[in-house]
C-alpha cells in the first residue's frame, strides 16, 4: 500500500511539472489554431480560486472556530464540443489546500466529544493538501476575437488528499488515517471575464466512517466551498 502511495504521488507530481512546462506552448498553439480557422478556438486556462468553507455536519453540537478557508490552483485543457467553441468540455490538473477548526475533542479509539464551554484553548484543526482532477462542461458567449465574456462552468472534481495534518491544541499528527484519501466534489462557477463566483459541494465527507461520538453515532463533516475563482488565458 505504501509503495502504491509513493508511485501515485510520484506520477502526479511528474504530471504537474510536465503540464507546467508544456502549457505555455499549448497556449501559443491555441493562437495558431485560431489563425488557421477564423471560427474555431479553444480556451485553455490557468485557474486560481479562494473560498470560505461552510461545514455541513450531522452533529448539532459541532461548531467552527476561526476562519475556514480553501485555495486552489491549476490548469484546464479546453475540448470544444461544437465548432463555434461556445460549448466545450474541460479536463484539468491542479492542487488545493483547505483548513478548518472545530470544537471536536478526540477521546480514544476514534471516539470524539465536543467542547461546550467555547474554550478557545481547546481546538481541533484539520489541514488537507490535495491534487485535484476537474472535469467540466463549459458554456460561454465568446468568440475567437472576444476575450471578455459571460461563462458558466459545471462538473465534478476528484481530489487525492496526499497530505493532511490534524492538530489538537499544540499536538499534531500528520496523515491521519481518519481523513478520506479520495473525495469527490461537484462544482459550478459563473461570471464575467476574469471574476467568477464559485460553489463546490462534496459528495462524500472528509472523515471516514471510523470516527464516532460518545453515543456511537458516526460523525460526518462535509466542507462546502463558497468563493471566487479567476481564469487566466
Amino acid at each position: 500500500m505504501k509503495l502504491l502511495y509513493k508511485l501515485l504521488r510520484k506520477n502526479i507530481c511528474f504530471g504537474l511539472l510536465s503540464i507546467t512546462f508544456i502549457f505555455p506552448f499549448k497556449l501559443k498553439s491555441q493562437n495558431t489554431d485560431q489563425q488557421k480557422d477564423s471560427i474555431f478556438y479553444r480556451e485553455d486556462q490557468i485557474y486560481f480560486g479562494v473560498s470560505l468553507l461552510l461545514l455541513r455536519a450531522n452533529q448539532e453540537n459541532l461548531n467552527t472556530r476561526g476562519l475556514s478557508r480553501h485555495f486552489q490552483l491549476g490548469l484546464m485543457r479546453d475540448i470544444p464540443l461544437v465548432k463555434s467553441g461556445k460549448l466545450s468540455s474541460g479536463l484539468g490538473l491542479g492542487i488545493s489546500f483547505e483548513k478548518f477548526t472545530t470544537n471536536l475533542i478526540p477521546l480514544e479509539n476514534g471516539i470524539y466529544s465536543f467542547d461546550f464551554e467555547n474554550n478557545m484553548d481547546n481546538y481541533f484543526s484539520v489541514s488537507v493538501n490535495s491534487f485535484e482532477i476537474p472535469f467540466a462542461i463549459r458554456w460561454r458567449n465568446s468568440t475567437n476575437l472576444n476575450y471578455a465574456f459571460w461563462r458558466v462552468y459545471g462538473g465534478i472534481k476528484i481530489n487525492w488528499n496526499f497530505l493532511n495534518r490534524v492538530t489538537e491544541d499544540l499536538n499534531f499528527e500528520t496523515n491521519n488515517y481518519e481523513i478520506n484519501t479520495f473525495v469527490t466534489n461537484t462544482f459550478i462557477s459563473f461570471g464575467y471575464n476574469t471574476w467568477n463566483f464559485y460553489l463546490s459541494y462534496p459528495l462524500n465527507p472528509i472523515f471516514n466512517s471510523k470516527i464516532i461520538n460518545s453515543n456511537n453515532s458516526s460523525i460526518r463533516i462535509s466542507p462546502i466551498k463558497v468563493g471566487l475563482i479567476f481564469f487566466i488565458l
